[in-house]
C-alpha cells in the first residue's frame, strides 16, 4: 500500500494553529455542522490539528468545512484522499473550453489516463444536449 496521503490533516493545519488564520479555539467554535448543529468535540479538534486519525462521516466533514470557512467539497476531497486513497483530479489534462466544463475523476492515485479509456471516451464524446 502506498504511503498514506495526509490531505485532510494538511488542509486543517494550513488554517488552524499558531501563526495561522484560526486559533484552535476559534476553529472549534466555528466547526459546527450547519445541517444538524453538531459541533466537533475537543478531542476531535485536537486530533485533527495534531494529524491523528479521526472517524469521518458527513456531519464531521460539514463541521470541518464550516470551521475552516471552505466549501464542503474541499473537505470531502481531502478526506477521500486521506482515508480512502482516492484522488479527484483531471487525469486527461482537459483544456478549458468555451462552455467552462470542468473534468474531475475520482480514481486510485496510481491510475493514469491510459488506465481509463472508457472514462476518456465518455469525457470526449460529443455533447448531444441530452
Amino acid at each position: 500500500m502506498p504511503d498514506q496521503n495526509d490531505a485532510l490533516t494538511r488542509l486543517v493545519q494550513e488554517h488552524v494553529g499558531d501563526g495561522r488564520a484560526l486559533t484552535i479555539r476559534a476553529f472549534a467554535k466555528q466547526a459546527i455542522d450547519p445541517e444538524t448543529g453538531t459541533g466537533l468535540s475537543k478531542s476531535t479538534v485536537g486530533n485533527l490539528v495534531q494529524g491523528h486519525s479521526i472517524k469521518v462521516n458527513p456531519v464531521i466533514v460539514r463541521a470541518i468545512a464550516a470551521g475552516l470557512g471552505v466549501g464542503e467539497a474541499v473537505v470531502q476531497i481531502a478526506a477521500m484522499a486521506q482515508y480512502l486513497g482516492v484522488v479527484v483530479d483531471d487525469p486527461f489534462d482537459t483544456p478549458p473550453g468555451d462552455d467552462d466544463v470542468v473534468v474531475r475523476v475520482a480514481h486510485h492515485p496510481d491510475k493514469t489516463a491510459d488506465d481509463m479509456p472508457t472514462v476518456r471516451a465518455f469525457v470526449q464524446r460529443p455533447s448531444t444536449g441530452e
